[in-house]
This record gives C-alpha cells, structure tokens and sequence, in this order.
C-alpha cells in the first residue's frame, strides 16, 4: 500500500509509506517556525508527496487521524500561540465558569484576538449555534474536504482513524517487538479516552479497556502550569526539575497526591480525585516549594504507572510492553517501569505523543490491509530509519551562507575532515552540525544537533548561558557508540534506545567521563545508542573522538533556539548560529567558524 497519514492536532504532521515502508515524516512546525503548530499540515504533506516521487493519484489511501474534534482550539492555533498568561486565563476564564459554576461560555470571545489563519475556513464556528457534537462533526467535514481539495482526491479515498489507535498501532509497529506484547496509550486527552489497554497476540491487535477517568496526563499538565511553565510544552521541564528536591520537600507536596489514583480493573482511575486539576491543586500546594511539587508529582507518576504495567503484566500473562500517548514520554517512568521483574522488554517510539499520530494512522490502515489479505503482521516494517525529513542541496546551503554575509565576521573552510573538527570539540567549542535528512521527532540525532565535549562539566552553562537559553536545571543527554553501551550506561535487559526515548542510570565510568552528558542530580542519562549503520558520517565523527580522548560519546543536544522548532532548513542553522554563541556551523561541505 501506498498510504499518506495526516494529523491535524498539536504537532500537527504528516507521513508517508510507500509499499509500505515510511519513507518520510515531518511537523509542520519545521516549515512554519512556529513551535508546536496545530494548523493543518499543509507544508509537511507536500513535502512527503514530494520525497516519495508520486502523485496523490497513486496513493491507495489517505489517513487523516482523530474523528472527534473541538474547532475552537485550532482556530486559535492554541497549543502554538498561549503563552502562560493565556493559559491562566483560560483557566479562570473559561473552565472555571464552566467546571465550577456551570456556564455556557463563548471560547472564541474569550481570545478573539487569538484567531488565526488557517489552510481551510473555520469562521462558520464563529457565532454558530451549535451542540459540541454538531461541531465536530461540521469540522470532520471541513477537514476532510480541504484534503481532497488540496490533494485533488475524492473523498471516498480518505479514511478516519481513531486518535488512540493511531498511538496505539503506532507504539507497536514503530518498535521491533512483534510477539505477544502489551500496549497502552496514555494521555492528557484522546476522542473516546485518555488511557487504553490492549493486548497484541496471534497477529492481532485487541483492545481490552479504556477509560477517561487516567489523569495522570491532567495531574502533570496543570503542575506544569502551576510552577509558571507552558503546558502541553515544558512537562519535560518538570520532569528534569524533580530530581533536585530533597525528601522533605517532596514528602510535603506528595501528602495532596498520594491518593488521586487507583488501579481500576485492567486501568487507572480516580481514588480521591479533586473537582478541577488546576484550581485544586493551585490551592493544595500553597506553601510548598516549586521542585518538591516538580517531585512529588513525578513520584506519584512513576508509583502509579508502575503498579498499573506490574497488575497488567500478571492478569495478561505478558511481559513486553508497549507505551504511547503523550504521558509515555516521561522517561523516568518508562525507566522505572522496564525495571518490574515481570518487564523483559520495553518500547517507546520517537515522539510518543501526537507529533506521531500521522505514522501511526498509516499503521493501522496498513494492519487492516494485511488483515484484509491474510498476512503476517510480524512482517510490517518498524521504523529502522528515524532521518526522515527534508535534506538541502550544495546550492542551497551556500546561498543561504552567502545571503547572511557570514564572511564578514566569520571564516569559512571548504572540506574541513574529522580530524578538525575533533580537535575543535577537545578545545571546548561547541559545533552545530547540519547534514542530510532532518531527524523525525523531538530529539536530535546527529543530523540537526549540537554536539559538545561531555568531558568538561562547564559545557552546562556555556550552552545554557550563549546558545539554548533555558533553565538552568536542565540536563543535556548524549550519544554513545554501540560498543561503548555496556560501559556507560546500566542496561541488564540490553533495552534498545537508539532514539533517547528511554532513561538508564549512568555508571561510574561515564560520571567520570561525560558529567556534561548525565542529569547532574540523579546521574541519570537519556541516550541515543549509536550503530554506525544508522549515520555512518556522524558514527565515525564520534570514534574519531573516541581515538583521541577516550571517551566513547558526544554531548547531543537540538540544534534550535530555546522555544523555537529545531533547525530544518540552511537557513535555520544560519538563523540559530548568529542569534547564539555557537562556536563552529559544520555543513557537509564547509565550516563556518566564529572569529
């Protein structure tokens, strides 16, 4: 099959598989520059038609995720456009109004100011008197509508997908695991659920339960907010924040959370569950400190999520598992959960959370078809190369260096090999590094990353302080060379984590060699464990390094601007190199290098 998926969501994406193998996948923020841009994909589905060198004519199908939807949010462009300030308001504005004192309440006349363009016109929901299920499905109409426009299709040719089973199919097939295995997807919100339990066996993917009652999504989103950070943007703040507090802090927020959750069957649900997630807590944790709530929260997280794969494990009699959904990108407690006895392998696939829904509705439209044909869905091709976006000319890179006038203040050196740049990671500079394929997901890879000497501990602050200009808590991850793994990283089960998706505790070796690459407080790492066959340039780059010092591993962190999208284009590493204290911009070809 020939299938394009499309998701119109926060991360809005789109992904293409041709005879079935993912041949590309992108955000739509990469081309907007807008972090997070919940517009339809407009950029990022002509890119994909476009790499896979065919016409929409040719596709057998087009996938287009989520069914239900609320209009409003995206005419807004909400999750791309809030800053703190409007998520505040829209808690004291709009579901406060609606949760507490049970008002109607016009969203869009809240934040009118807010509305935005869009590729397809939504302002029919402007003053429209309608029911919340007469709007989605107005907008189910008008979204599909606009992609048959768009693409020149009739509409028969498009096909709905669930919003959990898009994470769901996603999470299995994305990873290797094809024997029998556990699957959940956990979120702040899906159509008909947050949470779901299945089961895949004898070539099937079943789902057993579902509930809207898993806030575990709700409880982390609003202490995010609650500490002053964007929700749906900085849980991963929150989560490198915990491990700093001490027990006496984290005793003290954790006695208001301790008891919100219960295992509920083959689920989670609610215990002594509060009215609201923001308002409630707001008040339960007046006078306690902000990294003891950051903690607390994190530890109920962890209990909770682990108690529930350990109780699912046992009464499926299963032990791989399988995690999706937004919440799955906690990597602390997926690191708890691979540790329960009863775990003998764990998954989570690039972006688990809904920049990945376009994949996984290509799944599943690919499951049915095997299904359909009577095939084995053991031979459904996970994702085995994670470079799937856009890649730039020689031309193109050099127009964009020429047109920025870097000359002037910078040298430029044709053909520079390893060994230059080596040298200059050992004397502290940091390089960006431009090359290829752009990297699908949240995490650099290599070929849109900044790379550091992990060696020196001061490479925190100088990245911190001239380049990403974030919190100064924030750990900084690396990439370590696959025969390097067993030294560094403590990893009994030989989980594999080529794509920083899971957490492990470091060994002393590391701690002594790479104290930039490892969270200061914990000692914990997040790493990309490197095979040369998955970037052979970036792959011998590091050994190189590894000849001359000793140390098996970079310090990898996103080539991009704190709250900007990562590079995608020439034009975007230039824009990021000038706006930071980058040392060295390395393309393929030149160096660019900072006098």
């Amino acid at each position: 099959m020939n299938v394009l998926g499309i998701c119109v969501s926060h991360e809005a994406n789109a992904s293409i598989f041709i005879d079935d193998v993912l041949v590309a996948a992108v955000a739509e923020e990469r081309f907007s520059r807008l972090k997070m841009d919940m517009r339809y994909p407009k950029n990022a589905i002509e890119f994909c038609i476009k790499y896979a060198n065919i016409q929409p004519a040719q596709l057998d199908c087009v996938v287009l995720v989520t069914e239900n939807d609320f209009p409003e949010m995206y005419m807004v462009n909400r999750i791309a456009s809030f800053s703190v300030d409007d998520f505040i308001k829209e808690q004291h504005e709009y579901w406060k109004p609606v949760i507490f004192d049970k008002k109607s309440v016009n969203y869009l006349k809240i934040f009118s100011d807010k509305i935005c363009d869009n590729y397809y016109d939504l302002s029919v929901f402007l003053n429209a008197d309608m029911t919340p299920e007469e709007k989605s499905v107005k907008y189910l109409q008008i979204r599909m509508k606009a992609i048959a426009n768009h693409l020149k299709i009739d509409e028969s040719k498009i096909k709905i997908v669930k919003h959990e089973h898009a994470h769901a199919y996603y999470g299995l097939y994305a990873g290797p695991i094809r024997d029998k295995a556990l699957v959940i997807t956990v979120e702040g919100g899906g159509e008909y659920s947050n949470s779901t339990v299945s089961i895949f066996d004898n070539n099937r993917l079943k789902e057993l339960n579902f509930t809207k009652k898993n806030h575990l999504g709700h409880l982390y989103k609003f202490a995010t907010l609650i500490l002053g950070m964007k929700p749906t943007h900085h849980e991963y703040k929150v989560m490198g924040l915990a491990p700093y507090a001490n027990k006496k802090e984290v005793d003290k927020a954790y006695s208001f959370v301790k008891n919100i959750f219960k295992l509920d069957g083959l689920n989670v649900g609610i215990n002594e569950g509060p009215k609201d997630f923001y308002f409630s807590f707001l008040k339960k944790f007046e006078g306690c400190r902000f990294d003891g709530i950051a903690g607390a929260v994190q530890k109920v997280v962890e209990e909770i999520m682990a108690k529930w794969v350990n109780h699912c494990c046992m009464e499926l009699n299963v032990s791989n598992v399988v995690l999706s959904g937004g919440v799955a990108q906690n990597i602390k407690a997926c690191q708890v959960i691979g540790e329960l006895d009863i775990v003998d392998n764990i998954c989570v696939a690039p972006i688990s959370g809904d920049g990945s829904l376009s994949i996984g509705g290509c799944y599943c439209a690919i499951d049915r078809d095997f299904e359909k044909r009577k095939l084995n869905k053991s031979d459904i091709k996970p994702i085995e190369n994670i470079y799937l976006g856009p890649e730039y000319s020689i031309k193109e890179i050099d127009d964009a260096v020429f047109a920025s006038n870097l000359s002037q203040n910078c040298k430029i050196l044709e053909n520079v090999n390893n060994n230059f740049i080596v040298d200059q990671l050992i004397n502290d500079k940091v390089i960006a590094r431009f090359s290829s394929r752009m990297e699908f997901g949240q995490r650099a890879l290599g070929n849109r990353s900044l790379i550091a000497n992990p060696k020196n501990a001061g490479m925190i602050k100088k990245i911190n302080d001239k380049i990403k200009f974030r919190d100064f808590w924030m750990p900084f991850t690396p990439t370590i060379l696959k025969e390097y793994e067993s030294e560094y990283i403590i990893n009994p089960k030989k989980f594999e984590t080529p794509y920083m998706t899971l957490s492990f505790h470091s060994t002393d070796l590391f701690q002594q060699k790479a104290p930039a690459a490892i969270h200061p407080a914990d000692k914990t790492v997040r790493p990309q464990i490197l095979k040369r066959a998955q970037n052979p340039e970036y792959y011998d780059l590091i050994k190189l390094f590894c000849e001359k010092t000793g140390i098996g591993s970079v310090l990898n962190t996103s080539l991009n601007l704190h709250g900007e999208p990562m590079a995608c284009s020439p034009q975007d590493a230039v824009h990021t190199f000038i706006n930071s204290g980058i040392d060295i911009l390395l393309f393929d070809h030149i160096a660019i290098v900072r006098e």
